[in-house]
């Protein structure tokens, strides 16, 4: 199957799902997580209308995206991964978010070294999982605060992964206190307004449970190299 029928297909299950869940389809946005693939991939995939890319690894961000800077219409780039501080420099000419900020000090190397204003989300560690990056629940308001309070730096919403399982229905109850505590960041003046939160295997639930932003991978561009 081709890359553009691969995104057609997914933007049409994203719609589908967004109706039975009683949202509107513009309400859901799908970024394409296109780690680990070539530019001539990413190229297909912007050339059928996916222009909302993303990252996880902080040197291919670097390497790719001035290749396709001049692309028309130009790409919109995401970073997705863990970010190490002495790897900013890599990802901030190029993200527009960064999804995966869970402290005060990545969040200031980001503000120190970003070129101009840069959209950040604060990664929630919904299943106080050890394995897994990102600020406990009860601590995740106090830090958008922090973070907002830095120049060059917007807070724009919470981004989690979820425990892998086999069942996505299990992630269910993380979604939604992520969404929970967005409502909370709202109704406390933060413009915590983007939720990214579902992939490949798990959009589905995710959107039922209030995800704008869902990223998709392996749907789009094959099992990772």
């Amino acid at each position: 199957m081709s890359i553009a029928q691969r995104i057609a297909d997914i933007h049409s299950d994203v719609a589908a799902a967004c109706i039975e869940a009683g949202r509107k389809p513009h309400e859901v946005r799908v970024l394409g997580a296109c780690k680990t693939k070539p530019v001539e991939l990413i190229r297909e995939a912007l050339s059928a209308g996916q222009t909302l890319l993303a990252e996880n690894r902080a040197q291919e961000l670097r390497d790719k995206a001035p290749l396709l800077a001049a692309y028309d219409p130009a790409p919109e780039w995401h970073f997705i991964g863990r970010l190490q501080k002495n790897k900013v420099k890599y990802v901030v000419p190029w993200a527009q978010i960064v999804h995966t900020v869970d402290s005060f000090a990545l969040a200031e190397e980001i503000a120190r070294r970003t070129p101009g204003p840069i959209g950040v989300l604060i990664q929630v560690n919904a299943a106080h999982d050890p394995a897994k990056a990102g600020v406990s629940p009860n601590e995740t308001l106090a830090l958008c605060k922090q973070v907002e309070a830095l120049d060059n730096i917007t807070v724009r919403g919470l981004m989690t992964i979820p425990p892998m399982t086999e069942d996505p229905e299990s992630c269910a109850p993380f979604f939604a206190e992520v969404t929970h505590l967005a409502q909370m960041g709202q109704a406390a003046g933060l413009q915590t307004d983007i939720l990214s939160m579902g992939m490949s295997r798990d959009y589905r639930v995710a959107i039922r449970e209030g995800s704008t932003l869902i990223r998709v991978g392996t749907a789009i561009f094959g099992s990772r190299d």
